[in-house]
């Protein structure tokens, strides 16, 4: 069970989110602040894997400190979502996400991965200094390798179709294409051989799976 301490002072967005969450079976929301104050408290007392931060994002390095960090934030802006990840915060998404984009944040990020929405992958890359598929994986075209990377994440077909703005169909063209020039046997051994390149901790699979 993943326990999440949940800052944001919009009640709107905690009640939504604390609705989804009630009717996941691996997460729970132990813990709601909704000023500095109360964050700053909970931080010192509360007993969590994941805060989700909508305030105090000058907080982030302290509660980085015994938690993985999800920012919450209104921002695209790319000196705010670099900052926030240099500061130590393990994921970065925008208010306008939909509430099955942050659950599978919190995942990812509660199992030691990182999570940033497709657009914003770039940022965090080009100014954190990532480790790019295209590098380890020059066979691939960039459209494969933008799938390849979402695999690492583990998006599933239709959140990857989604963040890329291209069908079902032509993303499962392209897992298949991946299969082939890397090789993989499943979509699951791909993303633990590009883990593997890219010395990205797992979050899922430690071993590749057998299709």
């Amino acid at each position: 069970m993943t326990r999440i301490l949940l800052a944001d002072s919009q009640p709107v967005f905690v009640d939504g989110l604390c609705t989804h969450v009630t009717r996941t079976p691996d997460l729970d929301v132990v813990a709601v602040a909704g000023t500095q104050a109360e964050l700053i408290e909970l931080l010192r007392t509360a007993v969590v894997d994941v805060v989700v931060l909508g305030i105090g994002l000058n907080l982030v390095e302290g509660a980085a400190e015994n938690a993985a960090v999800l920012v919450v934030s209104a921002s695209t802006r790319e000196e705010d979502v670099t900052a926030a990840m240099s500061a130590g915060a393990a994921g970065y998404v925008t208010r306008q996400a939909g509430p099955e984009d942050i659950l599978t944040a919190i995942r990812v990020v509660a199992r030691g991965g990182l999570f940033v929405t497709a657009d914003m992958a770039p940022l965090v890359r080009n100014r954190i200094g990532a480790a790019r598929v295209d590098s380890f994986f020059p066979q691939l075209t960039p459209r494969e390798q933008d799938v390849l990377e979402l695999l690492v994440r583990d998006a599933g077909t239709t959140a990857i179709a989604r963040h890329l703005g291209i069908t079902v169909k032509t993303v499962r063209n392209h897992v298949s294409n991946i299969l082939v020039k890397l090789p993989a046997r499943s979509r699951a051994e791909a993303a633990w051989l590009a883990r593997e390149k890219l010395r990205v901790r797992p979050s899922a699979h430690t071993e590749p799976a057998v299709s």
